[in-house]
């Protein structure tokens, strides 16, 4: 009688474990990546100084966009054109940072990702990288970016990412001696030297204009 009793606590919990296995959520499908955002504008000048992610989808907006974007330069440049039959801009805006902060559109992708109704839907993916200076200089900047990329038409999700630059240690007394009797002793160049170098912080990059 208790082997039959002990057979059949264990049936019930099998049979209980295989449903609790079975409710599981699905694990979300992998994302899928989209042609990489081409530049056309990257400032710090404060022409526009607060925080903001944007996707502009009209030639209206855009122009007024970009009069905002590059008010504070002295010679405004023109807005590079876009077809917006289909292509988008996206403009990220840091606020008040400094000169050595920086914002980027690091890439885009897509993903089935699960809406409130419970329904998957296709859904783009805005990965924005904020980078953090060495905090060596105070004065005020206002980073700002915009891209040009395909156009989508669903609903849009912001990965903002932030990192800290790759800051050189303070000079020993030896050091400081060293360059002071002209030796080379510079540090080598960090990561976020290498980012600078890559994204002037001037007026438009119309040298660097690429459809997506």
């Amino acid at each position: 009688m208790r082997l039959a009793i002990h057979i059949c606590l264990m049936a019930v919990a099998v049979v209980m474990t295989g449903c609790r296995r079975g409710s599981a959520p699905a694990q979300p499908p992998p994302p899928t990546p989209v042609a990489p955002p081409a530049p056309i504008y990257y400032d710090t000048g404060g022409g526009i100084r607060d925080s903001m992610r944007e996707v502009i989808s009209d030639q209206a907006t855009y122009a007024q966009r970009w009069q905002q974007a590059t008010s504070a330069q002295p010679s405004p440049p023109q807005a590079p054109p876009v077809d917006f039959n289909r292509e988008m801009v996206i403009v990220v805006a840091a606020g008040r940072k400094t000169p050595e902060d920086q914002i980027h559109v690091d890439s885009l992708f897509t993903r089935r990702e699960l809406m409130s109704s419970g329904e998957r839907e296709e859904t783009l993916i805005i990965a924005v990288r904020t980078v953090i200076g060495c905090g060596r200089v105070r004065t005020e900047a206002y980073p700002v970016e915009i891209v040009r990329a395909l156009r989508f038409e669903g609903p849009i999700r912001w990965d903002e990412r932030v990192e800290r630059a790759v800051c050189d240690a303070p000079r020993s007394a030896t050091a400081r001696a060293a360059a002071n009797a002209g030796a080379d002793t510079r540090p080598p160049v960090g990561v976020h030297d290498r980012i600078r170098s890559a994204t002037p912080e001037s007026a438009a990059m119309t040298g660097r204009h690429r459809a997506p």
